[in-house]
């Protein structure tokens, strides 16, 4: 029940040890006592104040009770207030009978019992406070009636529309002369207004019309209005549906929004060798609420893997469309070659430039693959947790402020080791928050899914039953990622002219021969020999370019490692480069073989070396294949 203030007792006695003596009777109740030493002054405040009881003396001098009592129950506003007579053991009875007939309640003659003085009037300032909170829910009632975004229609239990709001008049183009007492499936569609006869039938009946569901409402221009119905029975105190509520909330908007949002999303996630990813993202309010959420994975040169997530605050068209826009930046700053500090820093001065209102969280991180390292830097945004082998969790706790809070802001990068077989899991607050519960209570169920292990899309499907995700009534996003144990026979990669690609992809490849078997001279040798080779790419047939060139790492079943170099640029150069060819000798020193192909538009570079004792082979696993499709498990 809505809270109210106190009710109000009027004393009325022109003796102040009276009065004195009722306000300590009253102190136990939760009342305000206002005083009046006569009937004019008590007349002076019921024209300004409600009151749930006036204790009235009969004897006064001037205006006695009885006069006073009969001028309080002719003003419209005082007509309905209780009055309880207080006055001498020795009236007689016609003075009574003349308060009764003033329009008295009660008669209490002097000296009175205490106790029951204070009985009576709790009972009356009980009923004066259950009065006003009752009186002010059905004003709020009605207010958010009035004043709901969604369509309503307040229904007897045939469907005939009793009242109707003015967002109701808005979605169908009809004033409220026009609904009111007709019958509400009349508004919808002609295929859709059997279901909504059957639902309120079985509110009616059962006072259940089911979940909500989709139809359309016809405007006046005939044009069918998507829209989500849904049916409630509005009951009596013994349970038994007395009306019914139907509501229609208007889809176009949250259509538009989840086209875009899902447009805007990767299809699948890339495929990266020595990762495994899993994803998962949908809107709160059992789909009704599309907001700002979003991921992206992000294979950057040099075998890394770039992962973002973020989510601007709102819902609807303006937080779906402006989080393409984020996305679209962060994703063009990672391609840039940008460390998380440099990119975080851009995409807040991006957002501040904005002049954005809309709040927004972010989290980028880059996974070194080939040192297990996860440097990421948070932006506002829930913090990741990692899930280590046995069951052990940590959260990675500190962030600076959201996007376009402050200006400018020096965001710290955390590091956190993503050694093989341990996950990072990445997640909007939807997933972990839920009203009147405390953080750590979501955060600890997230802790005690991911404990249990298994594959990232396992993970991922434990920690959304276990937070419950489908009762959230915000968008939920969450990104698994785990480095693989091994990179497998056979690794696809990209370089750029960044030195950080460069000497991610030197870590990169040395890991990779060692699981092929190489010795350390041999890691060492086909390296060096690598990395003239990618030197040459990014040099002579991109001249620095921001492009890529292709790396290929594979080994056969009897141990022969063959690297693989492809550029897209020309190599034409002038005959008096004092460095021709000096590459190409270094390589042949340190491989078995070296090929050279030269194209006008490209250029392919082959080594191959035989390794001494190459490592078992193994079984290929679904982390060690090229294109794994079932690796990126992307829903919402």
């Amino acid at each position: 029940m809505v809270e109210v203030d106190p009710p109000r007792v009027l004393l009325v006695d022109d003796r102040r040890e009276n009065r004195i003596a009722l306000q300590a009777v009253l102190e136990p109740l939760r009342v305000d006592v206002v005083e009046a030493d006569s009937g004019e002054q008590a007349l002076r405040e019921v024209l300004t104040q409600d009151f749930a009881v006036i204790l009235l003396d009969v004897q006064m001098p001037g205006m006695d009770g009885i006069e006073t009592a009969e001028m309080i129950k002719a003003r419209d506003r005082s007509r309905d207030v209780p009055i309880i007579f207080l006055t001498a053991a020795e009236s007689d009875l016609a003075e009574v009978f003349a308060g009764y007939e003033a329009g008295a309640v009660d008669y209490l003659l002097k000296p009175f019992d205490p106790l029951v003085l204070r009985s009576k009037v709790k009972v009356f300032a009980d009923l004066d406070r259950h009065r006003r909170q009752l009186r002010r829910s059905d004003e709020l009632v009605r207010n958010a009636f009035a004043a709901a975004t969604s369509g309503m229609a307040l229904c007897d239990l045939t469907g005939l529309a009793l009242q109707v709001n003015p967002a109701l008049e808005r979605l169908t183009g009809r004033q409220e002369s026009a609904l009111a007492r007709t019958q509400v499936h009349d508004i919808l569609h002609e295929r859709d207004r059997p279901q909504l006869v059957e639902r309120l039938e079985a509110a009616a009946t059962h006072g259940d019309g089911g979940e909500p569901w989709t139809a359309h409402v016809v405007g006046q221009d005939s044009t069918p209005v998507p829209v989500t119905v849904s049916v409630v029975s509005v009951r009596d105190v013994h349970g038994a549906p007395q009306q019914l509520l139907v509501q229609l909330t208007d889809d176009r908007d949250r259509r538009i929004a989840a086209t875009l949002q899902r447009a805007l999303l990767p299809d699948r996630l890339p495929s990266i060798v020595g990762v495994t990813l899993a994803a998962h993202i949908a809107p709160g309010g059992g789909g009704t609420r599309v907001g700002g959420d979003w991921y992206d994975a992000i294979a950057l040169p040099g075998g890394r893997l770039g992962i973002v997530v973020g989510d601007v605050a709102g819902h609807g068209v303006d937080a779906a469309a402006r989080m393409g826009e984020l996305r679209s930046v962060a994703r063009a700053y990672a391609l840039e070659g940008h460390a998380p500090v440099a990119l975080i820093e851009r995409m807040n001065g991006y957002h501040s430039a904005l002049g954005a209102d809309l709040m927004t969280t972010m989290l980028f991180a880059i996974l070194e693959i080939d040192s297990g390292r996860l440097r990421f830097v948070n932006a506002g945004h829930p913090p990741p947790l990692i899930a280590h082998d046995g069951g052990r969790t940590e959260i990675l706790h500190g962030a600076g402020p959201p996007l376009g809070v402050m200006d400018t802001w020096r965001y710290e990068e955390r590091v956190a080791e993503l050694t093989p077989g341990t996950t990072a899991l990445l997640y909007t607050d939807g997933l972990v928050e839920r009203r009147g519960e405390r953080l750590d209570t979501g955060l600890g169920r997230l802790r005690d899914a991911a404990s249990g292990g298994g594959s990232p899309q396992e993970m991922v499907a434990a920690a959304l039953a276990a937070c419950e995700a489908e009762l959230a009534d915000d968008d939920v996003t969450l990104v698994a990622v785990r480095g693989e144990a091994r990179l497998g026979p056979v690794a696809r990669l990209k370089l750029s002219p960044d030195p950080d690609a460069l000497a991610s992809l030197r870590r990169l490849s040395a890991r990779w021969l060692r699981e092929a078997g190489a010795q350390p001279d041999e890691v060492h040798d086909l390296v060096m020999a690598a990395n003239e080779a990618w030197q040459n790419a990014l040099e002579h047939g991109t001249n620095f370019a921001r492009t890529t060139v292709g790396v290929d790492l594979e080994v056969d079943p009897h141990g022969e490692v063959s690297i693989t170099v492809r550029d897209a640029g020309s190599r034409d150069r002038a005959p008096s480069d004092p460095d021709r060819g000096r590459g190409i000798e270094l390589m042949r020193a340190l491989a078995d073989e070296v090929t050279l192909e030269l194209a006008p538009h490209g250029s392919t570079v082959r080594l191959r070396r035989q390794l001494r004792a190459p490592a078992p082979r193994e079984e290929t696993t679904a982390s060690e294949r090229d294109d794994a499709p079932d690796r990126a498990a992307t829903s919402g």
